[in-house]
C-alpha cells in the first residue's frame, strides 16, 4: 500500500490557549504517502479557536480521497478542506522536488512565558546585537505590555519585535498602546483589534506598520492590496496547498507587501514543511515556527536528541483499516 493515514495526540508541555479555547494535547494525523521507493509525510491538523475546519471534518475529508492517492499517490487533490489540502500537498511535494532543500536557519524566536520568564531568555541570549523577536501582547494589561517591551529594550536597545495582539485590544486600548510604542523598533503589529477598518484608521492615526493574520483564515477572504497593510502572515496550514499559499505570496510582493511565513502549532513534520515553503517563497524571510518547545513529544524523529519522538508503530493507523 502506497499511502497510509495515522491519527496522533501529543500532549503540549503546558496548556495553551488559542482564541479562548485551552488545549492540553495537540491532535492530528499523518498522511504516509509512497512514490518511487521515496516515502513522504503531510501534517493535517486543524487548530482549535483559529481553522475554519475541526478535525473530525478534516478526518472525514482526507478519508474521502485516501483510495485515490492510494492508487495514485500523485493524484491532482482539492478537498477545500485548508489543513487537508495543505497536509496532502506538502506530501506531494516532496514526492517531486528534484532536490533536498538547503537546511534553513531555525526562524525569529517567539518569546513565551511569563514577563520574568521572557527577561531572563532575552538577557540570556540576546543580551547584544541586532535581534528580531516575536512577542505576544494583548494578555494582559497594555501596561504590563509597555513596561515589558521597555524593560527588554532596557537589555538590548537593538532588538527588533514582532508584536501580535491576536486581535485582543479595544481601539481605545490600541490608540494607548500605539502612542507609547517605540515604532523604530516594531516590525509589525499583527491586528491589534478586531475591526479590519479600525486597525487602518489607527495606521492613518499612528503611522505604525499593520500586518494581517487571522484576516486570511476567513472562508470569504481573496487577496486584495489594501492600503496601510504592511505584511501579510500566512499560516500554510490554515489557509490550503502549498501552490494556494505560493500564488497568494507572489500576489502579495507584487504589491510591494512583506510576507511572512508563520506555524500554527503543527509537529516538527508540519513546521519542516513549513520551513522548507519558506525557503523557496520568501527565501529573504525567516518564517515564525519557534513553538516546537511546546511540544513533550516530536513525531518520527527527535529534532534535539532528548525529547522522546513517536514512531509509525505508535501511532493508530486509521487508513487502511
Amino acid at each position: 500500500m502506497v499511502a497510509h493515514l495515522y491519527r496522533y495526540a501529543i500532549p503540549f508541555s503546558s496548556p495553551i490557549d488559542f482564541n479562548g479555547e485551552v488545549i492540553t494535547t495537540r491532535k492530528g494525523l499523518l498522511l504516509a504517502l509512497q512514490h518511487q521507493q521515496t516515502t513522504a509525510y503531510g501534517e493535517i491538523a486543524p487548530l482549535p479557536g483559529f481553522s475554519q475546519e475541526t478535525l473530525q471534518q478534516a478526518l472525514a475529508a482526507i478519508e474521502a480521497v485516501m483510495p485515490t492517492l492510494a492508487n495514485n499517490p500523485l493524484a491532482e487533490i482539492s478537498t477545500g478542506i485548508p489543513s487537508v489540502d495543505f497536509g496532502v500537498g506538502c506530501a506531494q511535494w516532496q514526492l517531486t522536488r528534484q532536490c533536498a532543500p538547503r537546511v534553513r536557519l531555525k526562524g525569529h524566536p517567539l518569546l513565551a512565558g511569563d514577563s520574568k520568564q521572557i527577561k531572563s531568555r532575552v538577557q540570556a541570549d540576546f543580551p547584544n546585537g541586532h535581534h528580531t523577536l516575536k512577542l505576544k501582547v494583548g494578555r494582559q494589561e497594555i501596561e504590563q505590555d509597555l513596561k515589558l517591551i521597555f524593560e527588554l529594550l532596557a537589555i538590548n536597545p537593538k532588538l527588533r519585535f514582532r508584536l501580535d495582539a491576536n486581535r485582543k485590544w479595544s481601539q481605545e486600548q490600541a490608540a494607548t498602546i500605539l502612542a507609547a510604542l517605540p515604532l523604530a523598533n516594531i516590525d509589525y503589529i499583527e491586528e491589534p483589534t478586531p475591526d479590519l477598518e479600525a486597525n487602518l484608521k489607527l495606521v492613518t492615526q499612528f503611522h505604525y506598520p499593520l500586518a494581517l493574520d487571522e484576516t486570511l483564515q476567513q472562508p470569504n477572504y481573496r487577496y486584495q492590496p489594501i492600503e496601510g497593510v504592511h505584511t501579510l502572515v500566512i499560516k500554510p496550514s490554515l489557509i490550503g496547498s502549498p501552490l494556494t499559499i505560493q500564488n497568494l505570496v507572489d500576489q502579495a510582493q507584487a504589491d510591494g507587501i512583506k510576507v511572512v511565513l508563520s506555524s500554527a502549532f503543527e509537529t516538527n513534520i508540519g513546521l519542516q514543511a513549513i520551513s522548507e515553503l519558506a525557503e523557496i517563497v520568501t527565501p529573504e524571510e525567516a518564517p515564525g515556527i519557534d513553538t516546537l518547545s511546546a511540544f513533550s513529544q516530536h513525531l518520527l524523529s527527535s529534532q534535539d536528541g532528548e525529547t522522546e519522538a513517536l514512531m509509525l508503530n505508535q501511532l493508530d493507523c486509521v487508513w487502511p483499516k
